[in-house]
């Protein structure tokens, strides 16, 4: 049992392997409507705050965040399935991008992804 506890504090603190930051890029706009600006931030939350939240855009892995982190990126208004892997959870829920300048999306366990509609011009998220 001290082995495996031994093994467990050694993959942690090397990160073993965790994706943190970008991973792929996000769809790009392509086509003539003007694309809003997107941050994903993860919320604050005990659940899975030692490992990295995995964010998926149509199922294609994008970036890690820790506990409290944002991504900020472009997308074309439409609707897109956002998700997470935490751990051993996964989340999933359609999104819609609306043509606004800019959206927030907050993304937290038990599977909670919600848009908070616009960021106010100066905000910040």
């Amino acid at each position: 049992m001290k082995r495996l506890s031994l093994i467990v504090v050694v993959l942690v603190l090397t990160g073993c392997g965790w994706k943190i930051g970008p991973i792929n890029y996000p769809p790009e706009p392509v086509g003539s409507a003007r694309p809003s600006q997107v941050t994903v931030k993860r919320a604050s939350s005990i659940m899975g705050f030692v490992v990295p939240m995995i964010f998926t855009i149509n199922g294609v892995e994008t970036y890690g965040l820790w506990t409290n982190g944002s991504y900020t990126f472009m997308l074309e208004p439409g609707d897109y399935i956002f998700g997470y892997y935490l751990g051993f959870d996964e989340c999933r829920k359609y999104i819609r991008i609306e043509p606004v300048p800019s959206q927030l999306i907050y993304l937290g366990p038990p599977c909670q992804i919600r848009s908070a509609k616009s960021i106010p011009p100066g905000a910040t998220p």
